[in-house]
């Protein structure tokens, strides 16, 4: 399999500086989502988070399904916190020898102009949209949707909603290839870090930080801050079970051709103890591939 390359040294940095200033605010809270996108990187460079390349294989093979009749497939990545999702895209079909026609969606600037950075980087043209996707339209239809942890992202009685957009926005027989955590317990309640798992992440974070205070930019007590503050405002919604995604895609206009339970791929680097949603340690994934019907 083709190594991806996810230059994370060099994001880490360019994340926490861009983030203060194109990070989005909340106007009725007065806060930005600055605590995550400019954290986020350094997470993942110091293995404590999971992203797509945790899911490299079942990615690299689910795009290999998509079809390409016109020789240049249109994809939509919906929700991203960099560009990590960007490079496997453009990964799996240049292993093919395609290059697709992408276009990025966030409610952030900050991961769009991440992902314009890695674009350039790979002399790869794409489009960015900035807005939340219930809200996107696009009158040329979509051979591919992608994300990776989206549906976290809204709560149970969104999630239709969610999929009522993705299949308004795919062609027929267009593919959604989508992983999610799977984390049991009450749909009705956001699930976050404990007193405790926030403590061992602060702990991780700041010992990985020292010993590898070489490779970065920022001085470990500052990272140590950052994780206190991501652990403090992190919360998702549950999704439950593999089973409750099937139905989810099947009521909403779906085939489902694949879906498969299981761990994230752990590679190099710190193993931490928490089980909440920064860790791929001890976490199930759900893996889709669905077709618009």
């Amino acid at each position: 399999m083709t190594q991806i390359d996810e230059p994370l040294e060099l994001s880490a940095p360019l994340a926490r500086r861009l983030a203060p200033a194109t990070c989005q605010r909340d106007a009725a809270r007065g806060e930005s989502c600055a605590w995550t996108h400019g954290f986020w990187q350094h997470l993942r460079l110091m293995g404590l988070a999971s992203g797509p390349g945790r899911h490299a294989e079942f990615f690299r093979s689910a795009f290999g399904r998509v079809e390409v009749p016109s020789g240049t497939p249109r994809v939509l990545i919906s929700g991203t916190a960099d560009y990590s999702m960007l490079a496997h895209v453009l990964g799996a079909f240049r292993s093919r020898s395609v290059e697709p026609e992408i276009t990025v969606l966030d409610l952030c600037e900050t991961p769009l102009a991440l992902s314009r950075w890695y674009a350039e980087r790979e002399a790869c043209g794409i489009l960015t949209w900035r807005g939340d996707v219930l809200e996107y339209r696009e009158p040329r239809r979509f051979d591919a949707i992608c994300t990776h942890s989206f549906l976290s992202y809204f709560s149970p009685e969104r999630r239709l909603d969610l999929l009522a957009r993705w299949r308004e926005l795919l062609a027929p027989g267009g593919r959604a290839i989508t992983v999610n955590a799977l984390r049991p317990g009450p749909a009705s309640e956001l699930v976050g870090l404990s007193p405790a798992q926030a403590l061992t992440l602060r702990e991780n974070v700041l010992r990985w930080a020292e010993a590898n205070r070489s490779r970065l930019q920022v001085e470990p007590p500052e990272l140590a801050r950052d994780a206190e503050i991501y652990a403090a405002r992190l919360g998702f919604w549950r999704v439950q079970s593999g089973e409750e995604v099937r139905g989810l895609f099947e009521r909403s206009g779906f085939r489902v051709d694949e879906l498969i339970c299981g761990p994230a791929v752990l590679g190099p680097g710190p193993r931490s103890e928490i089980t909440g949603p920064t860790s791929p340690a001890n976490t199930e994934y759900v893996h889709v591939i669905a077709t618009r019907i």
